[in-house]
């Protein structure tokens, strides 16, 4: 949009100074470079490969019991030839969803290397193992695209050094998008580059101490629900304090709500949820 204004503001004042043999041949130029398609961005390099798994406590669930267990899950994955890079837990914060208590979160570093870790977890029959070490403590989905979610993943920004997610809970922020008629993913990440990321560089040379950072998910699934989505926007901080004030300080600036409606004209997003999230498996353990 502000290359079309710039070419219409350049069409006038060619209009006014040039002589009037020139005038069709500048109209020309002007049209040409209106018509011209959008030069396509390079294509992103993922930083690796998450899966988002629908989990139910069951009746023997405790903070105990699920540590334990979480204890003995490390083992099993450390046996095996394909594992994921880290696991994490999502638990809804202050909100609740029927379909699960929590998320059981694996990063690999990309959807072969997944693929491999399943196998590999299934050869092993590691889950009847953890179901007889743990019975009734946690249900988790295994079905892809019912109860278990494959997303692509991009982190444009480093983490910052005082984000440390082994200090858990942390705190993160998601919500669901898929692009308007005619938008697509170049859309989106001229928005981030152009727009999002000069922000939080300002953000963040002025408050040098944010833990903040943020991924965005490309969906790998398609939704058995039916409804359409293609993106996951993630927002991490260390603390819940931290995060709502920082959330509500860029909803509410000037620059922040600019942002937003320039997001908004490529997406249209569902409600933001927010989570605790824990570390469940660091990735030194990955490279044990």
């Amino acid at each position: 949009m502000k290359k079309l204004l710039m070419l219409v503001a350049l069409s006038s004042l060619l209009g006014a100074c040039a002589q009037e043999e020139n005038e069709e041949v500048a109209a020309t130029a002007v049209d040409a470079a209106v018509a011209a398609p959008v030069a396509a961005l390079p294509p992103a390099t993922p930083d690796g490969y998450y899966e988002y798994l629908y989990c139910k406590n069951g009746p023997n669930y405790s903070q105990d019991a699920f540590w334990a267990m979480v204890k003995d899950w490390n083992g099993v994955i450390s046996s095996l030839e394909a594992q994921p890079t880290a696991a994490f837990g999502y638990v809804p914060r202050g909100w609740e969803n029927e379909n699960f208590d929590g998320l059981w979160v694996m990063r690999w570093a990309d959807k072969t290397a997944m693929q491999a870790g399943w196998a590999a977890y299934a050869a092993n029959d590691s889950q009847s193992k953890m179901d007889a070490m743990h019975p009734g403590v946690l249900t988790c989905g295994a079905v892809p695209s019912t109860d278990r979610f494959g997303w692509t993943a991009y982190v444009p920004r480093d983490i910052p050094d005082g984000f440390d997610p082994s200090n858990s809970p942390y705190y993160l922020t998601n919500e669901l998008c898929a692009f308007n008629e005619g938008k697509s993913a170049d859309d989106m990440r001229r928005v981030v580059r152009d727009q999002f990321l000069p922000a939080v560089d300002a953000s963040m040379a002025a408050n040098p101490d944010s833990t903040y950072w943020f991924r965005i998910e490309r969906a790998d699934f398609v939704s058995a629900s039916g409804i359409q989505v293609d993106t996951n926007w993630v927002n991490f901080w260390q603390t819940a304090e931290e995060g709502e004030a920082s959330a509500k300080t860029f909803e509410t600036s000037e620059a922040g709500q600019s942002i937003r409606s320039a997001f908004n004209e490529v997406s249209s997003c569902q409600d933001i949820q927010a989570w605790d999230g824990w570390l469940l498996r660091a990735p030194a353990a990955a490279a044990e």
